[in-house]
């Protein structure tokens, strides 16, 4: 594994339900990124910007869903492919939460 040098940003921003939300701004120069879901509700995540409508994956709501269940609530890329898109998320259970936490450089 490629060892990450630089700097790294963390963030916890704010969802609000049933709200599609810019978390992240396109950056074609990001080397890591990583997303930690620790709240009770999935989330899902888009890393084209796309605007999402709800939580399930389908052909015109393009997402990828992070699961509350601990082990299946980080995604992390770091080698060879790293999103270069604005990053949105969706959630559409409890109030407003920010128990997103992104980490990028």
């Amino acid at each position: 594994m490629t060892a990450f040098t630089g700097n790294t940003v963390t963030l916890t921003p704010t969802i609000a339900t049933a709200t599609s939300t810019q978390v992240l701004a396109a950056d074609g120069f990001r080397k890591f990124l990583l997303i930690q879901n620790n709240s009770a509700a999935d989330i899902a995540i888009s890393f084209e910007g796309a605007t999402l409508t709800g939580i399930a994956p389908t052909a015109t709501n393009k997402c990828f869903v992070l699961k509350s269940t601990a082990g299946l609530n980080t995604i992390r890329f770091d080698t060879a492919f790293v999103p270069g898109g604005a990053i949105t998320a969706y959630q559409t259970s409890g109030g407003t939460i920010n128990t997103l936490v992104v980490i990028h450089g």
